[in-house]
């Protein structure tokens, strides 16, 4: 098909491929509807990048379920130069992980296009993207962000309704062919313009096929007549396939079944191909001369209508064949994909309930738990009796964070398999949480053996201890490790572990949850549970930040980086950004810390983690107490008979200086902190009360939570959840509004603890807490403080820390007391500066006693040390 009306396409294409032969590469995507020419302005860009020198390379996607992943950039490189090769997407290596398995492939295709690119410019084309598969759309995106400085143009073609998420793609939307267009394309009479613009739409296929079916009955040189055609492409495709032998038909028809990219050898198998070049040389098939072993449909739109125009008995015969074909050498969703549509009767629908089995146990080893969830769909479909199947989608739905498909597959089933369905969803309460109690219920109801019982009861322990009914909780998680004992069952072990820790104050306990956090990592290959390892290390995570102890902070966050990769699950890449948050936040790099808890919300929000949201405020809290910023703290939907919801809601009252809500949180707190459950909830709430109370004066509340923190004076009130720096500030600024004379040792140990892990953010407000204890009793201490504290908020962007460090940096002097204080500080003599400042000298004296009182110095000389003070 010749080039119409795509003058400008193809101008901008010369553009970015002159560019990128300089050395500035870009990504175009070509964008327009099915038929609408991307092909033909791509194959024109192709052949002016060759003529000019250009090496181009060309793959395309499959719409068909099965295509190996990165098949577009296999059929890409199969024809490049020496250097690349289909082998560099290879992704099969003996006990490597999946996800670091396609990141390897990903950079060696990279980092070999890129180096062939530096001897000899690029244009790699990719057509129908919109069928691509996850991995090649990781690797063109991956490509587009390098290409910047490299002599590459890559070219992409998809349909509207999905484009890939390109940033930096300049995108080309191709429209409809206007009249004028469609006149030039048939050169024909003129009255055959607008009669042809209205039927075709201006399609360019449907121009097309009606230009060949006129021409073939001799009628564009005459004036336009009735056209007697049904409607729709299907008709235009038949009229045209109808010179075709009865064998080429049946050949198509059968290679229509088998999919959009066919392999001749296998489609050998099951029809005969003799007449696949009189379906080349027709141009319903496109054949490659660089690989003879496969052919395509020139346009899907073909295909599908040919396919649709199979008899339900042909199409059933041709799918159950094609599957028999590729036994052995085909995909597992390749065959799947057949056996589905072969299966009409109790033998077929077996064989296709296998192959889907088959087929979504491939993609969860390739952590492609989406894919498996939908060939288990697939397989219950032709069985929807068998619970055990519901129970492996429910697991596939887990991983994959649709919890709510997970949570009706497992109600449905439960009565039947016991224990198992009760425990697919694990870690997770909140909303969930009355679904997952009675799914525990209706399972302890049934005969369950000791292991079973105790994995079931450790559910059930911690949605109570979700629920709050700690006490209950914690009665039935002793339960749950004493048969978990009993059994040496490592399953039940690592379901106990979990229960345990969620029904005890883990702040203080921080050695017992260290001791829960190494036995359950142990447990996790002899129990089969990888997300024993994932709790384990979560846990020791927030030991270490408790501990202040970052050295093996950032080793077990390496740890945990490698576990997400094996896993790919959604709910541990949250974590593992969790723990990046945090970890940013102490280093002071408030940005990333924001933009990290952001992305990790983002993440369990996909996977349908309610609680995610909650984490995420708390984060915010911790880090507005830094920066001032409560923008994002609206109406927040908090509970406020949680009293952890409620200390949360008094902290951001008093950061906005919001009194009022403030003391009415403090007193619906008051009642509730004596009969706190001893949960990982209980120091928060205390130590936040306590810091809230001694804001808004109520004493009774903070000699409570003083008292019954005390303890804790050496430890950090951080954890993945929020960051507060250490005890010892909160408990000083308790101690402070009590009067308590240990107020100023325990500040100055809250600045040397945060100076001793390098967190600068809590080491200025650790400061500015110290500096104001100082003021009256040291004022010249405060000031130093204060000063210190300023540039630390200055340089980290902390504006609420900022104006309060700048209120403690300021004097008292006057500003002809701040002149001479300055002149002094630079060593100059009474008389000098009465000289300079044409003032008597016993006058100068007077100011330069009063100076040294107001600032607390003892002499010049501490005047002249102050640096503060010198020009």
């Amino acid at each position: 098909m010749r080039l119409v009306g795509r003058v400008a396409e193809v101008v901008a294409l010369d553009r970015l491929r002159a560019s990128a032969e300089q050395g500035a590469g870009a990504t175009v995507l070509l964008i327009g509807e099915a038929g609408i020419g991307k092909t033909t302005v791509v194959e024109e860009a192709a052949a002016r990048a060759t003529a000019a020198g250009v090496t181009v390379l060309a793959g395309r996607a499959d719409p068909d379920e099965g295509a190996p992943s990165f098949w577009p950039w296999t059929g890409l490189l199969r024809d490049a130069p020496h250097g690349l090769s289909p082998a560099l997407l290879t992704m099969a290596d003996a006990g490597e992980p999946a996800v670091a398995a396609r990141f390897r492939a990903i950079q060696a295709t990279i980092a070999a296009l890129l180096e062939k690119a530096e001897a000899h410019p690029l244009m790699l084309v990719l057509e129908d993207l919109h069928w691509a598969d996850d991995a090649s759309l990781a690797l063109l995106a991956a490509l587009s962000r390098r290409i910047g400085h490299a002599r590459v143009l890559l070219v992409g073609t998809a349909r509207p309704d999905r484009i890939p998420a390109l940033d930096s793609a300049e995108v080309l939307t191709l429209g409809p062919w206007d009249q004028a267009a469609v006149g030039d394309y048939l050169n024909a009479h003129p009255s055959w313009a607008p009669v042809v613009h209205r039927l075709g739409g201006g399609s360019p296929l449907y121009t097309r096929e009606l230009a060949r079916l006129l021409q073939r009955d001799n009628r564009l040189s005459g004036p336009a007549g009735a056209i007697d055609l049904p409607d729709g492409l299907r008709r235009l495709v038949a009229r045209r396939t109808a010179q075709l032998t009865t064998a080429c038909r049946q050949m198509l028809s059968t290679a229509a079944a088998y999919g959009a990219d066919i392999d001749v050898t296998v489609l050998a198998r099951v029809v005969p191909v003799a007449a696949l070049g009189e379906a080349v040389a027709a141009g319903v098939l496109v054949d490659d001369p660089w690989a003879p072993a496969r052919v395509r449909f020139g346009h899907e739109l073909v295909r599908q209508a040919l396919y649709d125009g199979l008899g339900r008995d042909e199409r059933i015969r041709a799918h159950a064949a094609i599957a028999d074909a590729l036994a052995g050498i085909g995909s597992p969703a390749e065959i799947a994909r057949h056996r589905v549509r072969a299966a009409v009767d109790d033998p077929s629908r077996s064989v296709a309930v296998e192959a889907c089995v088959a087929a979504a146990r491939a993609a969860a080893r390739g952590l492609d738990y989406a894919e498996a969830v939908a060939w288990l769909s697939r397989a219950l479909d032709n069985a929807p009796g068998d619970p055990w199947l519901r129970l492996e989608r429910a697991e596939a739905a887990y991983r994959n964070g649709q919890l709510d498909l997970a949570l009706t597959d497992c109600e449905a089933i439960v009565d039947e398999v016991g224990a198992p369905a009760a425990l697919v969803i694990r870690g997770l309460g909140g909303p969930l949480g009355p679904a997952l109690l009675r799914l525990c219920e209706r399972a302890l109801d049934q005969e369950l053996e000791a292991a079973e019982r105790a994995k079931v009861l450790s559910q059930y322990a911690f949605l109570l201890a979700d629920d709050r009914d700690p006490e209950r909780a914690e009665r039935i998680g002793r339960e749950a490790m004493t048969l978990a004992e009993a059994a040496q069952r490592p399953d039940a072990l690592v379901a106990a572990l979990h229960a345990r820790h969620e029904t005890i104050d883990t702040l203080s306990a921080l050695d017992e949850v260290d001791e829960l956090a190494r036995r359950s990592c142990e447990l996790a290959g002899p129990s089969g549970r990888p997300d024993a390892e994932l709790w384990g290390r979560s846990w020791r995570l927030d030991v270490c930040l408790a501990r202040g102890d970052l050295v093996e902070f950032d080793a077990e966050s390496e740890r945990l980086a490698g576990l997400v990769e094996r896993l790919g699950w959604p709910v541990a890449r949250w974590h593992l950004l969790r723990a990046r948050a945090a970890r940013a936040l102490l280093a002071g790099r408030i940005g990333d810390a924001r933009d990290l808890a952001t992305e990790a919300r983002d993440v369990a929000a996909r996977s349908q983690d309610a609680s995610a949201p909650y984490l995420y405020w708390a984060f915010l809290g911790g880090l507005s107490t830094l920066t001032g910023d409560y923008a994002w703290a609206g109406d927040l939907p908090f509970d406020d008979r949680a009293p952890i919801a409620v200390a949360q809601l008094g902290q951001i009252a008093m950061g906005r200086g919001d009194r009022e809500t403030a003391v009415a949180s403090i007193r619906r707190l008051a009642p509730m902190l004596p009969r706190l459950p001893a949960d990982g909830r209980r120091v928060f709430v205390t130590m936040i009360a306590g810091e809230v109370a001694a804001w808004t004066g109520d004493l009774d509340v903070v000699a409570g939570c003083y008292e019954r923190m005390r303890p804790h004076a050496g430890l950090y009130l951080n954890s993945m959840s929020a960051c507060h720096g250490t005890f010892a500030r909160l408990l000083g600024t308790m101690a402070t509004a009590l009067g308590r004379p240990e107020a100023p040792d325990l500040l100055a140990r809250a600045v040397e603890l945060e100076e001793r892990i390098g967190a600068p953010a809590f080491v200025c407000q650790a400061q500015i807490a110290y500096a104001g204890s100082l003021r009256t009793t040291d004022p010249r201490r405060s000031r130093e403080l204060g000063s210190a504290a300023l540039a630390t908020a200055r340089r980290l962007g902390l504006t609420a820390l900022a104006a309060r460090a700048a209120e403690l940096a300021r004097d008292d002097l006057t500003a002809r007391e701040r002149e001479i204080a300055a002149l002094v500080a630079d060593g100059l003599s009474n008389r000098a500066v009465a000289e300079r400042l044409v003032l008597s000298e016993r006058t100068v004296e007077t100011h330069v006693r009063n100076i040294l009182g107001k600032l607390g110095f003892a002499n010049r000389a501490d005047l002249r040390a102050a640096s503060q003070y010198r020009h």
